[in-house]
């Protein structure tokens, strides 16, 4: 029996206070745990979704050369080693290269390390060996360039990895260095508090902390950093609510994925995925020991232990960990004392993505908006697999931004869209001379009339309507009044306002002349001409006035490629991509671009008279500036100048791409820009950078190569002064016909379309 009263009230108050403690803690755990496991099972983080460029596929055959294959590797962060024997590497000597391909996470899955041997015979891959059994490898696949990144939520940048890529050597030693109890604890150590707090005690200053992986993890999700009772009771109840509720490997991987890492301008680079990329340009599981030690050393204070700016305070850091990585078995004698001895190697830039990509990754983006996504897709991360080619990209940047060779001209901007017209995949796309990503993406968004880019279009549509039409067929180069969509006296001319009488359809391609366009282009039609164009992928408004014929219909470059891949593509229509497939950052499939059957819009006999024609257009005519830097290769082509040199085009077509160029003022003023003199200076500036695969002009279908009369347009002899050959449905050559091609008559069709 207790004989004093005030030790009983004492005792009491206290029980009571105890129980009304205990109570709000455990209300407050029950608070805790209602609402924190909810939103830590589903929104622990924000994940980006990360843009690749296209992968690069090496096959025996390919034109690639050995320098051009070093370039690819070094952009790819592989470095030159005598060694190859760990990924990441390569070597090279007289005709071979030898590299150590890493493992990668492709569209399609995984593919694991593979050392090969790359032959080359000159400018082109001979063979590929597996290293070093030698077996002979039908293809080698590249993993593809990180180009950008897209986050709507936040600027936190992070690639999600499971616990099981990562390597083990990471996790001990993070362990190790970190949360030593982390498998037996329950969220909070008070064990690793106390031997801290001696710790700290000792050295008269902070040195260790006490906090948990959980803890820290807590800190970095959902609180501050200022340093009150209050946050930390706060850490340690959320803790314990965490650590009961999920399973110790969980808490571990979302540890791994949300760890500050530094940043990247406005980008905070966090998780080891993406870290160990930023750092060392490598993968997760590619990180040596030395490099897993700075990894762990930079979790106590990215800033303070800056790599790149505090290269001794980060080293002694490394080397502390690397030995306590020794004292405790996880690495071998000899490997600790390379380790040690090896210096500290990061990538030289502070930038995940060296060279920026605005306007194609816009043109992501657009894309994404026609994608059905998953809705929570952020919670999972995107991996977006592009088709951009990296080369022609920053070729494309490069040329567009420094302008015409020799000519400064004030508030010229431009926009330059490649296309691979059999896949129908876009390579590459700059919308703007300016590469700062800011404003108008005049590649896409630019209308501008298209001016003599239409006379192919009218040319290979009369094809198509009349039966019999061809490059040799005769046209009437001749003054010509009309009436125009109000009614009023119109007269269209030459560029050069002179005219030449009789030619051939092609000499009037050849020659850029606008009146046989303009007369063909009436007698098929411009509402035929506006569907055309709508069968080849143009979606804007078409007036069909007799001005559609001198080009007066407002296009967007990528519209415009468009037009010209479908010619390009036998004839064949298919939308242009960009994106061809996207999956969660661990490899669950999203989305696979699977192109549609092509559409024949014209039929691939007018489409190979038409490049025929285009490819005359770079050896005769108005694009023969662009031949000294073809070499040698078969390249079509064509010009296009509106009204008052407002407007300056030209569209090229390779044996693999289309090049369409756009130059111009935003405020629609004169630039003084021929096509000629402007936009096809630019694309030849492409083409001396990135030469052009050659196009091939064999006949196809039942066209051949046959002799024409200059002006008359019927078959002469080929030994004829007058002849002119050009490719041609068949058509009889009668024995009496004489070079001066004598007739009588003239057929239907020269009355119907001649005059």
């Amino acid at each position: 029996m207790i004989k004093r009263p005030w030790l009983r009230y004492i005792m009491i108050t206290s029980l009571k206070l105890g129980l009304a403690l205990a109570f709000v803690i455990v209300g407050y755990l029950i608070y805790l745990d209602a609402s924190l496991s909810r939103v830590f099972a589903s929104e622990r983080y924000q994940a980006p979704a990360l843009v690749y460029a296209s992968e690069t596929r090496l096959f025996p055959g390919k034109h690639i050369s050995k320098q051009q294959l070093i370039e690819q590797l070094e952009r790819l962060s592989y470095q030159r080693s005598s060694s190859t024997e760990e990924t990441g590497y390569y070597s090279h000597a007289n005709n071979l290269v030898m590299v150590h391909r890493r493992p990668f996470e492709f569209a399609d899955g995984a593919q694991m390390s593979k050392r090969v041997e790359v032959r080359f015979d000159g400018a082109q891959i001979q063979s590929i060996r597996e290293w070093p059994s030698g077996v002979a490898l039908r293809e080698l696949r590249l993993e593809p360039q990180l180009i950008g990144r897209i986050n709507p939520l936040d600027n936190e940048d992070r690639l999600l990895v499971g616990l099981e890529v990562v390597p083990n050597l990471l996790i001990e030693t993070l362990l190790l260095v970190e949360d030593r109890n982390f498998y037996h604890h329950s969220g909070v150590s008070p064990w690793s508090v106390m031997r801290a707090l001696v710790a700290n005690i000792k050295a008269g200053r902070t040195v260790q902390g006490g906090s948990t992986l959980t803890q820290q993890l807590v800190k970095n999700l959902y609180l501050t950093r200022e340093q009150t009772l209050w946050r930390k009771f706060h850490e340690a109840m959320m803790a314990l609510v965490i650590d009961y509720r999920f399973d110790k490997n969980t808490i571990l991987e979302t540890y791994l994925n949300e760890v500050y890492f530094g940043q990247d301008g406005r980008h905070a680079i966090h998780g080891v995925g993406l870290a160990s990329q930023y750092y060392f340009g490598r993968q997760i599981q590619e990180l040596t020991p030395a490099q897993t030690a700075l990894m762990v050393a930079m979790i106590k204070g990215p800033s303070y232990y800056d790599p790149r700016r505090y290269t001794e305070r980060t080293k002694q850091r490394r080397d502390t960990i690397l030995r306590m990585m020794y004292e405790n078995d996880l690495v071998a004698k000899d490997s600790y004392i390379a380790a040690v001895e090896a210096p500290i190697e990061v990538r030289e830039s502070r930038r995940l993505v060296e060279e920026s990509y605005p306007h194609y990754l816009d043109l992501i983006r657009r894309e994404l908006g026609e994608i059905v996504l998953p809705p929570e897709w952020h919670e999972v991360g995107l991996k977006i697999y592009t088709a951009m080619d990296v080369d022609l990209q920053s070729t494309a940047q490069k040329v567009l931004r420094n302008g015409i060779p020799g000519r400064a001209i004030d508030g010229l901007q431009g926009a330059v869209v490649i296309s691979d017209y059999r896949s129908g995949h876009i390579r590459a796309m700059v919308g703007s001379t300016n590469n700062d990503g800011q404003g108008y993406n005049r590649a896409l968004m630019a209308l501008r009339p298209i001016g003599s880019l239409m006379k192919p279009v009218i040319y290979a549509s009369a094809m198509s309507v009349a039966d019999g039409m061809h490059l040799g067929s005769r046209v009437v180069d001749e003054a010509v009044i009309l009436e125009d969509e109000h009614g009023k006296r119109w007269q269209p001319e030459n560029y050069d306002k002179t005219y030449l009488g009789d030619m051939l359809m092609y000499q009037a391609l050849v020659k850029s002349r606008n009146i046989p366009a303009v007369r063909i282009g009436l007698e098929v039609g411009t509402r035929t001409l506006a569907n055309y164009l709508k069968a080849m992928g143009v979606t804007t408004p078409i007036n069909d006035y007799p001005s559609l014929t001198l080009g007066a219909v407002e296009l967007s470059p990528l519209a415009v490629n468009r037009i010209y891949s479908t010619i390009a593509n036998d004839g064949r229509y298919q939308p242009l991509k960009a994106i061809t497939s996207i999956t969660t950052h661990d490899g669950l499939s999203v989305y696979e671009s699977h192109v549609a059957e092509p559409k024949a819009v014209y039929t691939p006999a007018v489409s190979y008279m038409i490049r025929y024609g285009m490819a005359g257009v770079v050896s005769l005519g108005t694009a023969t500036a662009l031949q000294d830097t073809l070499g040698g290769a078969t390249v079509a082509g064509k010009t296009g100048t509106t009204n008052d040199y407002k407007d300056s085009w030209f569209v090229s077509i390779d044996g693999e791409h289309v090049i369409t160029t756009w130059l111009g003022r935003d405020d629609n003023s004169p630039t003084g820009l021929t096509g000629s003199s402007g936009a096809l200076m630019i694309n030849r500036e492409i083409y001396r950078q990135a030469p052009p695969q050659p196009m091939s002009l064999r006949p196809q279908g039942d066209v051949r190569l046959q002799s024409f009369h200059a002006t008359k347009g019927v078959r002469i002899p080929s030994q004829c002064p007058q002849a002119v050959t050009v490719p041609a449905p068949p058509i009889p050559l009668n024995d009496d016909i004489n070079c001066d091609a004598d007739v009588d008559e003239k057929s239907w069709l020269e009355r119907l379309f001649g005059g």
